[in-house]
């Protein structure tokens, strides 16, 4: 069997915070003035309320950035994933039996999907793809396939639901190659 390689970008630590403090900083001024506008004075604990979700939003953007996975490679009964922990580059291998693999996507308050990712669980570890919603869906729609077709298992009905929002999304971002 040929090797199959699927790649995103790489994005280094500081970029991948940027991208992804974005959002969280919009949510941030929401929460922080919530304080400032429902008391008539500004005290002590505003200041702390204030505090508290701002450290709170950057623990999560440094907890979802600083794991980044930027390539994924099947060859032969194995799967080599290619990811940088901070700037620091890492290689997992493991066998695909040894491996389930797992479609998740986030959903908004309207009810829209955000974006997919792709979780690898193994007896030991656990690699999630796709956490900054950079990766072509596309590419997660063939990963996912690929996946399963080698390990020799087929797509169950949740997963199906899944796969076939990934291929919409991708039709209608323009990303699907026929």
């Amino acid at each position: 069997m040929e090797k199959k390689i699927f790649e995103t970008e790489r994005i280094p630590f500081k970029e991948r915070c940027k991208k992804d403090i974005k959002i969280k900083f919009f949510v941030f001024l929401i929460f922080a003035s919530i304080p400032i506008f429902s008391c008539s004075e500004f005290n002590i604990i505003s200041i702390l309320f204030i505090l508290f979700f701002l450290f709170v939003f950057l623990f999560i953007t440094y907890d979802e950035s600083k794991e980044f996975v930027y390539k994924i490679e099947f060859e032969n009964e194995n799967i080599n994933i290619f990811g940088s922990n901070f700037d620091n580059d890492w290689i997992e291998k493991f066998e695909i039996k040894k491996v389930n693999i797992q479609i998740r996507n986030r959903v908004s308050k309207t009810g829209s999907v955000i974006g997919y990712k792709i979780v690898f669980k193994s007896a030991k570890k656990k690699i999630t793809l796709n956490r900054l919603y950079n990766w072509n869906n596309f590419a997660l729609h063939q990963i996912f396939t690929e996946f399963k077709k080698l390990k020799g298992e087929k797509i169950i009905i949740d997963e199906k639901s899944l796969i076939d929002g990934i291929k919409k999304k991708a039709e209608d971002e323009g990303e699907w190659k026929y």
